[in-house]
């Protein structure tokens, strides 16, 4: 997991390097609050942070104030760190935005739980994230087959009653035949639309990636 850290004393900040790299993490180190909101304004910033309270530049509160206003920020976990210990204190970086917190000169292993506890969040997050997603995907889906459905059984049917009606030799026919073809190829896609189970997709064109019915259906 990338991790952004900001703190501007050297040892303080260079511990915080070591433990999190020790236990697998890719850390982003900032040396002051300028330098961290230039880094977390970005969409493509860390999703946790561990940020000092006093530092040169923005300090702690301005700075979570700032990132909660921001549209990535607002799924960010930031952990507090403070050599304040007062409750008021706290309370104060707490409501200006920050997650959680932790005392300076910090304990490893506390240091390891909150960040956990964050990465459990953050997971916690991405899952409702995909939840909703997936809803509105599936009632989008849905609706759009019984709109469709209307008007491609009036197709098949006009096809269907025309062939019936046309003789073997009718020079018309491949064209009825070829409307059957294609508004029963959009019915079994109509189907699967109605029985998503997951979202799968595939590449389109330019980078683009569309919705592939035959691997999300639960057919």
């Amino acid at each position: 997991m990338e991790v952004l850290i900001a703190e501007d004393e050297p040892i303080s900040r260079r511990l915080l390097e070591v433990n999190l790299e020790k236990w697998g993490h890719v850390v982003v180190a900032c040396n002051d609050g300028d330098e961290a909101w230039e880094r977390m304004k970005t969409p493509d910033t860390p999703r946790i942070a561990i940020l000092d309270w006093m530092m040169p530049g923005v300090e702690g509160p301005e700075l979570y104030s700032r990132v909660r206003q921001l549209d990535h920020g607002k799924l960010m976990h930031l952990i507090l760190l403070t050599a304040l210990e007062k409750p008021e204190d706290i309370v104060r970086g707490l409501e200006a935005g920050a997650n959680d917190y932790i005392t300076k000169p910090f304990e490893p292993l506390e240091l390891k739980a909150r960040f956990e506890v964050g990465l459990r969040v953050i997971e916690l997050q991405d899952k409702l994230i995909q939840a909703e997603k997936f809803r509105v995907l599936t009632q989008a889906a849905g609706a759009a087959a019984h709109e469709i459905n209307q008007p491609l059984t009036a197709l098949l049917g006009t096809a269907d009653l025309m062939l019936l009606k046309l003789p073997e030799d009718d020079p018309t026919r491949e064209a009825f035949e070829t409307l059957q073809v294609a508004g029963e190829r959009i019915s079994d896609i109509v189907k699967k639309m109605k029985t998503i189970r997951e979202v799968v997709t595939r590449p389109y064109i330019q980078g683009i990636e569309i919705i592939d019915f035959e691997a999300s259906s639960g057919e």
